[in-house]
Order: structure tokens, then C-alpha cells, then sequence
């Protein structure tokens, strides 16, 4: 009940029993008089009764002040006391209160204060104590996203129910939907995330399956090992799955609490494969044509040695050309082969200065001999640098045994056009054409299949082409080598080089089941996307429209600030002067920019299974509702007012505005009045509300919608 309605109970009763203490002792003193005193005090009623009445009404004037004061002076300030030690204790141990109302209130607030600077000072020691304790634990996480980042595969973690406990990026890569051309250069909520569904990206049925397959080897005493599926994405790209699963414990009867998902994109390797077959098939075929051909002259022939000699020309002319043929598609299918091959090889970025510093190296300790080269900076290649490193290692070895070899060396020259030309020479010493030739052909290194290959070989399958220069002698005294080359190699891993190692986890999760039946789970263990809008105006259902969204997701207590939405949106309609005083936000800055039928989709995907947060929202729903239809999405989800969770918490502050609430939380606001510094806000407050609202005893969303209901404040409507 709120205090001013306590008050006016409390005077009216207080009203009530001084006129009904009167009223009655009257009644009483009449009931009692004889009829001869009854006539006299009704003779001289009109000169006695004003004074009582008077007096009564000084009386209640009297206490009715008393009672304004008490309210003031004591009643007031003892609840804001309260309400300001219970956010000392559970939110902000920095707040202090300013003192007010008795002598003795104010007394009692210094008290409270000391306390809470010794109660601050405690916890600090505590955190200190912890994190000392914690950084081992620490420590082991960080080795743990080091060695996530850095594999080649992507990493998905999932509890039974297929909520996302970790990730790495190139899972987030590998699963990222298709982008629009709108969408380009903005960044926008993925389909991967913390406390999501893998079944939102995946295919359900083969995971189950691969479960169901895990789990009875389990019941059967079997040896856990993995399972391994294929499965096409949305957009087309083959991924081969392999599955491992975490178990809940080490004694018997043991379940599977979760499992890990590696991720390997084979798109590359199966359109090479299908090349290889057609390859194969198309080389058949033309084989078989052309041996027919040369058959049947053959025959042709031999049957008829007294063959006419115009008819023989015309069978020897067709042995010539289809042997020709033969002869040009076995070249065309070894050279197809070669570039199967190099797809399917293990190539590198290396930048043309780096491959010439490990040759030097390499060389110089191996053999003593000393390299001199060039190489243009910023220059990438594209090769197996292993593979090329042991070649030229191992002409150098051959060269070392000639006593005139004199100087070696080695020279990279960019030729354009996405090619680079690397020269080997020694002017000094002669060595012979066939010495080299047996050189580049012979065995060096084994492809994956445990083929031989020779120098020449890894060169064609780079792509590049050998050239041996000799004199008129059969002298040789250099080497050419054609490389591919990208000059664009360089930028394009500069921004795909993240700038800390992007591993997201959160294995709380496991403990957790999926979102069945939210209204009983703890306000500390859902799942929340908290949410902010910036539009064109304060009036939704007369035209105002969403000029700008941010968004981020809360998983078990922490903000997860790699899993955000910022996103502009074009209004189609002009952004009015007021409007953009307060956002800031340049019209310009919006043509262009995506529609709220184009947005709208991406955000309720992001929001999919999570309660939504946003501070005062009623006015941001009432805009996301007049858009559904349009954009074909119904929002569904619950939904969460932190205005209203502050005046629950906070009844007897005058302002739950955004920015008041951040200062009794002791939050600093950053980026007000844009999107996502609002929702990012939004979303530390709710966190500092939680404790708070489980210090009143709201602890599930259900007991946080009954006590909102009650919140003057959920009236407000758009």
C-alpha cells in the first residue's frame, strides 16, 4: 500500500474517531437527561454546541498536522532507508543515503552508512580472495579458447535439450546464414549463440539419431566413441559431423548429459570429386572412341594386304589422328588430374620475403651454403612451403658437392596478374642439363595417399610451371619456377584475424533444460535478449517508425556482448528535428539502410526462445506489434519491463527512468540514446535487479509478471 493512501486511511480514521467519540458521549448524555433537562439543553443548545464542534475541528486540524509530520519526518524516510540499505546490500555497495527527515532518522543513517563502508570494505576483500583463488580456473579457460580458436575445425558444445554451451568462430562461420546484399557491412544477430538451439542451424533427426546410437551403446556396457554423419545446410554447403558425448558422471549407469559437434566443410573436396568422376568418365569415353577408331583401321589393314593405297592412306591417316587425339586427352586428363590434385591439397598463404628467410635459414644450417636473393614486401604466395622448402633444400645439397658452385641464389619477382615468378641460380658453377632434369623428376615427397611425388609434380599441382634454362653446351646454370600468387591474400586475413580469440562458453547450461515452462524457472537462469529502439517519434500508431535496433543476449547471468544486433533501418518516411536532437542520428545515415520487414525476421530469430527485456516497454513492443504483419512474425516471447521491475523495487523513489535507475545501480551509461548503449544499460540493470527482486521473495518470472501487474506504472500504454 502506498504511503499516501496510508496516510489519508490513517486521518480519516483519526477524523472519524474524534466526531464519533463526540457524537456518541452526546447521544449518551442526551439518553440519560430528564424531559425538564432535555428542554433546557435544547433552549440552550445554539449557544454550546458551536464551541465542541469547533473545537473538534481544531482537534483533527491538530493531529491531522502531527500525522503529515510523523509521515515526513519519519514514516517516509524509514521506507526509503529500507529501500536504499536493501540496494547497498544485494545491488550497489558504493550507494550511500543521504541523510533526512527526525534527528533520530538521520542518526540512524550515518549508522547505516559506517556499516556499509565496513561492509564494502569486506566484500572488496572477499572478491579479492576469490579471484586470487580463481585464477587457476582462469587460466585454464584461457587455455582453453586459445586451443579452440586455433582449430582448423568448427566447435559446437550442447547440452541433451541441443542448447549451445560453447562455440568457437569458425562454427559460427561455417554456420552463418546467407546475407543480403542490405545486409552487408552491418552487424546483425547470427544463427549461433549461447543458450540457442543447435536445432535452429542443424538438422534435428541425424543428432538424435547419432544420441539414441551413443546412449544404447551406454546401456549395453559398450565403449563410448563417436558418431559421424554428413549434412547439407540451407545454403547449400556440405559439412561432414563428427559427434563425441559428455557424460553426466563416473558411476554406473551413467547418461549422456550433452555432446560436442565438430564441424568440417567438405564442399571443396566433394565438387572435386565429382570433377574427378566426370573426369574420368569423359576420358573413358573418349578412349574407348578413339581405340575403336585405330581398331578398325588396324583391321582394316591387316585383313587386306593387297589394301588399295588410297585406302590405306585414308587408315593411316585415321590411326595418326586418333592416336593424335588419344595422345592430347591423356595430356588434357593429366593435366585436370594435376588440378584436382591441387584442390585437394594442404596449400598456403606465405608471404614471398618469409619463404625466402626460411630457405636462407634452412640451407645455411643444413648445408653451409650462403643464399643471396630478393623478394618484393607484401608479395603472397600461394604453395605448400614445406613441399617447395625440401625441394630447393635438396638441389642445394646436390650443388654443395661442387667445389666451384660459388654463389646460390634465389630471387622472387611478382609478375602480376596473380602470378609470381621464383628464379634459383648458380652463375658460378656448370652443371649439366640432364643433371638438373633428373633433379626436378626425381621422388621428394608423399601425397596423402602415399604416391611419390617428384619436384615437377608439387610444382604442377600448385598451379605453376618449370622451366630448366640452358646453353647451347647443355649447360645449366638456373631454374625458373612459376607460382600462383593473390595480392589481395594480405587484407583479406588482416580482417578475417580476429583481434582476441572469439570462443564463447557457458557450461552452467548443462544443468539447465530447454525453455519448457519459463514462468517457474529462476529469474538468474533464463535466457533474456534485452532490447532498446530508437524512431522517428513517441507516436507509433500515428506513423512513427524504428529508425534504429540494438539488442544483446544475457545466458545465466552474463551479458554476452559477441551476440549482438546494431542495426539502422531506412523509416521510408522523414526523421523530424526534435527526433534527432535527442538520438543524434544523421536522416542521411538511413537511406540505404535495411527495412523493418527486412530486420524484423533476423531480430525474432535472434530472440527465439529467450524473454525479452527492454526498459519502459511497452512503447518498444507497440512498435514491434504494428509491424508483424507486415513482416510476417508474431512476437510471442514474455516479456520483461525493468521500469517496472524498479518501481517494485524502488516504490518510494520519485523517478525509474533509465538514467535514474543506472545512478542508484551505480552503472555508467555509455552511448545514450543509441540502440545498443541503451540496451547494453537495460541490460546490466536487470542484473542488478535480480538480487533485489530475490530479496522480496520474487524469484521465478512468474512471481516478476504478478508483481509488475501491481506496478502503477503498467498502465502506461502507446
Amino acid at each position: 500500500m502506498k504511503p499516501a493512501l496510508k496516510y489519508w486511511i490513517f486521518l480519516l480514521a483519526i477524523v472519524n474517531l474524534i466526531f464519533g467519540v463526540i457524537m456518541a458521549s452526546v447521544i449518551g448524555s442526551w439518553f440519560n437527561l430528564s424531559d425538564f433537562e432535555r428542554d433546557f439543553v435544547h433552549d440552550i443548545a445554539g449557544k454550546i454546541l458551536p464551541f465542541p464542534v469547533l473545537g473538534a475541528f481544531v482537534l483533527v486540524g491538530a493531529i491531522g498536522a502531527l500525522v503529515s509530520l510523523l509521515f515526513k519526518y519519519y514514516i517516509i524516510p524509514i521506507l526509503q532507508l529500507a529501500e536504499e540499505t536493501q540496494l547497498i546490500t544485494k545491488a550497489n555497495p558504493e550507494h550511500r543515503i543521504a541523510p533526512r527527515g527526525a534527528r533520530e532518522l538521520v542518526y540512524l543513517t550515518e549508522v547505516i552508512n559506517a556499516s556499509a563502508e565496513a561492509f564494502a570494505q569486506l566484500k572488496t576483500e572477499v572478491e579479492e580472495k576469490i579471484s586470487a583463488a580463481r585464477a587457476d580456473l582462469d587460466e585454464e579457460r584461457r587455455r582453453l579458447a586459445a586451443l579452440m580458436s586455433e582449430l582448423p575445425a568448427g566447435v559446437l558444445v550442447c547440452n541433451r535439450d541441443g542448447q549451445i554451451l560453447l562455440y568457437n568462430d569458425q562454427a559460427h562461420k561455417l554456420l552463418q546464414g546467407p546475407r543480403t546484399r542490405e545486409q552487408d557491412g552491418e552487424a546483425v544477430g547470427g544463427l549461433v549463440g549461447l543458450g540457442r538451439s543447435v536445432f535452429g542451424v542443424l538438422n534435428r533427426d541425424p543428432i538424435v539419431h547419432a544420441l539414441e546410437l551413443l546412449q544404447g551403446a551406454l546401456d549395453q556396457g559398450q565403449v563410448l566413441s563417436s558418431s559421424a554423419f554428413m549434412m547439407t545446410l540451407e545454403t547449400g554447403r556440405c559439412l561432414r559431423v563428427n559427434m563425441a558425448p559428455v557424460l553426466a558422471g563416473r558411476s554406473e549407469g551413467r547418461e549422456i548429459s550433452g555432446f560436442v559437434l565438430t564441424l568440417e566443410d567438405i564442399s571443396g573436396q566433394i565438387a572435386a570429386d565429382t570433377r574427378r568422376d566426370m573426369l574420368i568418365q569423359a576420358l573413358t569415353d573418349n578412349v574407348q572412341l578413339a581405340l575403336g577408331e585405330i581398331r578398325r583401321a588396324i583391321t582394316t589393314i591387316l585383313g587386306d594386304p593387297q589394301l588399295h593405297p588410297e585406302q590405306l592412306k585414308e587408315n593411316r591417316v585415321t590411326i595418326d589422328r586418333a592416336s593424335r587425339e588419344l595422345q592430347q586427352q591423356l595430356a588434357e586428363a593429366r593435366e585436370n588430374y594435376a588440378r584436382h590434385l591441387h584442390d585437394l591439397s594442404k596449400v598456403e598463404y606465405v608471404l614471398a620475403e618469409n619463404l625466402l628467410d626460411i630457405l636462407r635459414k634452412n640451407i645455411g644450417e643444413r648445408f653451409g651454403i650462403a643464399v643471396r636473393g630478393d623478394a618484393p614486401r607484401g608479395l603472397w604466395l600461394r604453395l605448400d612451403s614445406y613441399s617447395l622448402v625440401q625441394a630447393v633444400s635438396h638441389l642445394a645439397g646436390l650443388l654443395r658437392s661442387h667445389n666451384n658452385l660459388g654463389a646460390f641464389g634465389i630471387h622472387i619477382a611478382d609478375r602480376g596478374a596473380g602470378r609470381a615468378l621464383m628464379t634459383i641460380g648458380w652463375p658460378e658453377a656448370c652443371l649439366d642439363h640432364g643433371f638438373i632434369r633428373d633433379w626436378v623428376r626425381s621422388p621428394l615427397v608423399t601425397d596423402a595417399q602415399g604416391k611419390l611425388l617428384s619436384f615437377s609434380d608439387v610444382v604442377r599441382r600448385h598451379g605453376g610451371e618449370l622451366e630448366i634454362e640452358a646453353t647451347a653446351a647443355q649447360a645449366c646454370h638456373e631454374v625458373r619456377i612459376d607460382l600462383p600468387a593473390d595480392p589481395r591474400a594480405g587484407s583479406r586475413m588482416s580482417a578475417s584475424t580476429p583481434r582476441s580469440r572469439p570462443v564463447y562458453y557457458e557450461f552452467d547450461l548443462f544443468r539447465q533444460r530447454g525453455p519448457q515452462d519459463l514462468g517457474r524457472q529462476p529469474l538468474r537462469k533464463l535466457t533474456y535478449v534485452v532490447f532498446d529502439t530508437e524512431t522517428t517519434g513517441l507516436r507509433p500508431a500515428e506513423g512513427d517508425e524504428i529508425i534504429q535496433i540494438g539488442a544483446v543476449r544475457v545466458v545465466n547471468g552474463r551479458i554476452l556482448a559477441g551476440e549482438t544486433i546494431d542495426q539502422l533501418i531506412d523509416p521510408r518516411r522523414p526523421v523530424p528535428p526534435d527526433s534527432v536532437k535527442i538520438h543524434g542520428i544523421d536522416p542521411k545515415l538511413l537511406h540505404g539502410q535495411p527495412t523493418i520487414e527486412q530486420i524484423l525476421p533476423l531480430f525474432h530469430r535472434f530472440a527465439e526462445g529467450a524473454v525479452l527485456v527492454a526498459h519502459n516497454a511497452a512503447f518498444d513492443m507497440r512498435f514491434l506489434q504494428l509491424k508483424e504483419r507486415q513482416s510476417g512474425v508474431r512476437f510471442a516471447n514474455p516479456v520483461l519491463d525493468t521500469l517496472l521491475l524498479s518501481s517494485v523495487i524502488h516504490a518510494h523513489q520519485e523517478s525509474h527512468s533509465l538514467d535514474q535507475v543506472a545512478r542508484l545501480l551505480n552503472l555508467t551509461i555509455v552511448g545514450r540514446h543509441t540502440a545498443l548503449g541503451d540496451a547494453l544499460v537495460t541490460a546490466e540493470v536487470l542484473l542488478k535487479l535480480i538480487p533485489l527482486l530475490e530479496a522480496r521473495g520474487i524469484h521465478t518470472l512468474e512471481d516478476a509478471f504478478e508483481a509488475c501487474i501491481k506496478s502503477p506504472y503498467a498502465k502506461l500504454s502507446f
